[in-house]
Formats: structure tokens, sequence, C-alpha cells
């Protein structure tokens, strides 16, 4: 049986176009995301909340469409989902760096050394090819084994707001927003 409002699908529970949810990840204020598995491949859905959101999803396919960087995750296709605009993309690990901090507390020392040289790396390619992530935060970077010797490594992944006009300062996670770009004159977040 298919659920009748794919945004508030279960575990085991079917959406349209055959996708069987295995796990609810996580809601933001503008779409949710499920772990899927269609034809015995495993991915993760994130789908818009509502039809209003859909272009925010759209515009996010498409930064994710330019970006391959083995630290960023993988956008594999874009679907329809009862008029709901979903995007089907790798898993960015098994947990997000605000999982893992609450149940371990502090990193040891090697895993604070990859993952600071992690999110630098990734950070510093966004920044040469021009694209700003603008809600940077431990609940939008995944931690998942990556490369040779499976390693842990960070994946960033949450682009939504990377086409938000640079003017719209507030636009973001409030506790993790800079608190000095209002100071700026204009105030507007710094494109380089």
């Amino acid at each position: 049986d298919v659920v009748d409002n794919p945004v508030e699908a279960k575990a085991n529970e079917r959406l349209p176009g055959g996708f069987l949810v295995k796990q609810r990840l996580g809601k933001g204020s503008t779409a949710v995301a499920f772990l899927v598995e269609k034809g015995g491949r495993t991915q993760v859905l994130k789908l818009a909340l509502s039809t209003e959101h859909n272009a925010r999803l759209h515009d996010e396919a498409e930064v994710l469409r330019k970006l391959r960087h083995h630290l960023i995750v993988e956008l594999y296709d874009e679907v329809d989902v009862q008029g709901l605009r979903g995007l089907l993309m790798a898993q960015a690990g098994k947990e997000t760096l605000t999982q893992r901090l609450r149940s371990d507390g502090r990193l040891h020392i090697d895993l604070l050394q990859r993952f600071g040289d992690d999110l630098l790396d990734a950070l510093y390619w966004l920044e040469q090819n021009g694209i700003p992530h603008r809600d940077l935060k431990p609940d939008n970077i995944g931690i998942a084994a990556v490369g040779r010797g499976d390693s842990l490594h960070l994946v960033l992944y949450d682009f939504s707001l990377s086409r938000t006009p640079a003017e719209r300062i507030r636009a973001g996670t409030i506790p993790y927003l800079d608190p000095f770009l209002s100071q700026r004159k204009p105030p507007r977040w710094d494109e380089s």
C-alpha cells in the first residue's frame, strides 16, 4: 500500500514511485529526508514539504549537479512524488557530526585533525567554484567511510540555501549565523 501523504511516511511504508521507506532521517523548514530503497538500491530521498518548496529543491538540485567532490554528497536524480519535488542522493554517512558529538562527546585528536582538514578542503573547493553553502552546521555534515581503507571523513550536504541572495543575511540557522554580518556596509554575505 502507498501512503496518502508522502511527507508523513514512516519506516516500512511505500511512497509513490515504488520507494520503500527504511528510515525517516530528519525534517527541516522546507523538506523531509528519508532513507529509501528501490530496486535493491538504498539512497536518500529529500522531499519538499509542500509544492511551495519545489523551486527551492530544484535550485538545490541544479547546484548539486555542478558538484563533484568526494567530501560533498552526490545527487543521483531529481524526481516527482505526488507533485512534490524530490532529490535522490547518496547517503552522506550513517550519522551526522551532531549525532557523533552527542554519542561520543569530544572527538579523538586524530579525528579532529582529519575532520578539520576535510571541512577546510571541501570549503576551499566550494569557494574556488563560486558556490556558497550558507547553512554550515554539524546537522548538515555527515560522517562516512570514504576512499581506500574506509577511514571516516566528513561529507557536506544540504545546499538548499546556496542560491539565496547575499543580501539575505538572516537566512540560515540562527545560532550558526555570523553575528557581525549586519555590521557590514552594505550588510551582505561575503562572496569571496
